[in-house]
């Protein structure tokens, strides 16, 4: 019932996704399939979110066709973010497992394994928003890597309650049960664990994105706003932590000759 009272979102979390366990493994297959490893991983990550940011909110979904549309729709940017994020990665990994090998030559080594952890650590909350962003705002590259190192540190606790529930997944089966792992993740551990990133991470974009610009866009088409819920009157007193670059574009062109005009989608 949409009326009922709201279920805690642990609890919501774990209905929503037994009653989408079976399109969870389409799509997993459908990723596994179109992620050319650099080339496509970006972009078909992009798809990816765009569906499980869908199934998070319990919208109507065509898999194939919107998994595609969203794959073309965002091929360029999901193709640098892509690069960028196995680039950093990489060269962070890396970088710890040469410490790790090395710690025993000296103590030192202890102060740059561990700044490579926390690194490592904030590449990955990055990583929750980069995509999410990417499928739902408009916005250029840069601006989606500043706003992710943002939401970072704004969405601390989500994010370190999303890292554990995604180490403890991974670790385990990849250092005990390598094997096993990779047949899980070419099963469901794709979408599982980035269905577990996007339903905790996309009410921070909602919560300082969206609905700012939404306030912002009513504000400036003269609508009243006394429907509104006192918590939603209360929330219009905060400023926005991000401001939409859209409002520092040229005044759109008339609807039949405006191009690509639309910031969230």
């Amino acid at each position: 019932d949409k009326d009922g009272p709201k279920k805690k979102r642990f609890f919501y979390f774990f209905e929503l996704y037994g009653r989408k366990f079976w399109k969870l493994l389409e799509l997993n297959l459908l990723y596994v399939l179109c992620c050319i490893p650099i080339v496509t991983i970006g972009p078909a990550t992009c798809g990816l979110v765009y569906i499980l940011r869908n199934f998070a909110n319990e919208k109507p979904v065509f898999m194939v066709s919107d998994f595609f549309d969203a794959f073309k729709s965002n091929f360029k940017q999901g193709f640098a973010v892509g690069i960028l994020d196995i680039l950093s990665t990489g060269i962070v990994g890396f970088a710890l497992l040469w410490y790790i090998a090395n710690q025993g030559l000296s103590i030192a080594m202890a102060i740059p394994l561990g700044i490579c952890i926390v690194v490592l650590l904030l590449l990955m909350f990055m990583r929750f928003y980069t995509y999410l962003m990417t499928v739902t705002v408009e916005l250029p590259v840069r601006h989606i890597i500043k706003n992710s190192f943002i939401f970072a540190f704004l969405g601390l606790k989500t994010n370190l309650i999303t890292a554990f529930w995604t180490i403890l997944l991974v670790v385990p089966l990849l250092w005990f049960l390598p094997a096993v792992w990779i047949l899980v993740f070419l099963l469901i551990g794709f979408s599982t664990v980035w269905f577990i990133a996007t339903f905790n991470s996309y009410p921070y974009i909602v919560k300082y994105i969206i609905e700012p610009h939404e306030r912002q866009m009513r504000e400036e088409m003269g609508e009243d706003d006394e429907d509104e819920d006192d918590d939603e009157e209360d929330e219009d007193d905060d400023e926005p932590i991000f401001t939409d670059i859209g409002s520092q574009e040229k005044p759109a062109l008339p609807e039949k000759k405006a191009g690509k005009q639309k910031i969230i989608r």
